[in-house]
């Protein structure tokens, strides 16, 4: 039985493994603060439950992957290389608890196994991006959408930080439990939307060697926005977040130190035609920082920050994305990295159920004064090809590239990635 091309790319899109190069920094960063918007939620589309118990609609996955990664200590003068196998099991479920209230779910979990360091298998649990616990509850205040929400990760792959250092063996130690949870009020008045949100984001390390980057934020944030044109909606938006790094090393010499974050500035979206929708702000991004913990990482930031991304679907079959942006993210060594990120993502539908897909960013990072500090560049793409078996089973094959350039020479990295994956849905 053959699926149509789109019911392919949705799948694909839900299945396969995420992190193949660096996604959007953390919450509770500007991007973070966007991407928990719930309109912008991520769902398994209705078109995949395929599994009925009572009001309830589940999917179940498992499937396996295996990748070959020329340097997975991100060293630059002694590239480790080694084969992995990554076997993976899924579930997403919805359940329409009430005819406004509505409970969904995804989760996807995997083990990664390393053939040639073995001393790697410690601690290789992934909870894959993706995963999310999402409930939207409806309340008798007309056009009040209020979205709870939880969404874990556990990675162990550290170039999705772009502030990590490719030294030593530290790369192979890199396993981190993120976890951002919150609440979202979106009042839709027609011409006039109100958001108000909240989130918790807790960054845990699961091996001792990164408990200094242990964290906990708040972040709270509001924004109102008016339909000006059919096309065109124009708004302001705000942030406030609290960080405290918790249960750091007895040495102050490699803690982070605790901030105050504020943000303000306009923002709007529209479309430039059928096909071309976009999304911009600009305003300014201000933070404090306590040096109590390590004084010799100096610096409070006051600046300007902006983002913009554009979507563009040429047809049923081919859309792509490109997205800009300026802002402070956390870093691992210093108080922060003002990052300039440049991304581009293309997704396109071929015949007979193969799909292909490819993206590609540059990444410009200057750190604040500390010992450990480095301006760095990052420059990556990667390509993915996809095929659709049988109604049930789905085939990856995918490669990407990393390179990474310092202002200290041995944080230096490249990085070359081959894998394929194979996944069943019941």
């Amino acid at each position: 039985m053959k699926t149509s091309p789109i019911k392919t790319f949705l799948l694909l899109s839900l299945l396969l493994p995420c992190g193949l190069l660096a996604q959007d920094v953390s919450i509770p960063s500007l991007g973070g603060q966007r991407a928990a918007n719930p309109l912008a939620a991520t769902s398994v589309p209705a078109s995949r439950y395929n599994i009925k118990a009572g009001p309830m609609q589940m999917l179940f996955t498992a499937g396996v992957g295996a990748e070959y990664n020329s340097n997975v200590n991100l060293s630059n003068d002694d590239p480790q290389p080694d084969f992995i196998v990554t076997p993976r099991v899924g579930m997403g479920v919805f359940w329409p608890m009430t005819k406004m209230n509505r409970l969904r779910f995804y989760v996807q979990l995997g083990y990664q196994y390393y053939l040639n360091n073995a001393y790697l298998n410690q601690q290789t649990l992934v909870i894959d991006p993706g995963t999310e616990f999402v409930f939207n509850l409806r309340v008798n205040i007309p056009n009040l959408h209020i979205t709870f929400f939880d969404r874990p990760t556990i990675t162990v792959n550290p170039v999705d930080n772009p502030t990590f250092r490719g030294e030593g063996n530290s790369a192979a130690n890199y396993s981190i439990f993120n976890n951002t949870a919150g609440v979202n009020l979106l009042w839709d008045l027609n011409d006039v939307w109100i958001g108000l949100g909240y989130s918790n984001f807790l960054q845990y390390a699961l091996n001792p060697d990164f408990d200094y980057t242990n964290r906990n934020s708040n972040q709270v944030f509001a924004n109102i926005s008016l339909l000006v044109l059919p096309y065109l909606r124009v708004g302001l938006e705000g942030s406030a977040t609290s960080t405290v790094y918790i249960n750091g090393p007895s040495s102050g010499a490699n803690a982070l130190n605790d901030s105050m974050s504020y943000t303000l500035g306009p923002f709007a979206s529209g479309q430039l035609s059928r096909y071309v929708d976009w999304t911009a702000g600009v305003g300014w991004q201000i933070t404090d920082y306590n040096d109590s913990n390590n004084p010799l990482n100096t610096g409070n930031y006051s600046d300007p920050y902006y983002y913009i991304s554009i979507n563009h679907t040429v047809n049923r079959f081919f859309s792509h994305r490109i997205m800009s942006g300026l802002e402070a993210i956390p870093s691992m060594e210093s108080n922060y990295a003002q990052l300039f990120y440049l991304r581009y993502a293309f997704n396109w539908l071929l015949i007979n159920n193969w799909s292909l897909g490819g993206s590609a960013f540059y990444e410009n990072a200057n750190e604040s004064p500390g010992p450990y500090s480095e301006n760095f560049d990052r420059l990556g793409a990667s390509l993915w090809l996809n095929y659709q078996i049988t109604k049930h089973w789905l085939l990856n094959f995918y490669c990407g590239v990393l390179s990474k350039g310092s202002s200290a020479s041995f944080d230096g990295y490249n990085q070359q990635r081959f894998g394929a994956n194979l996944t069943y849905a019941f």
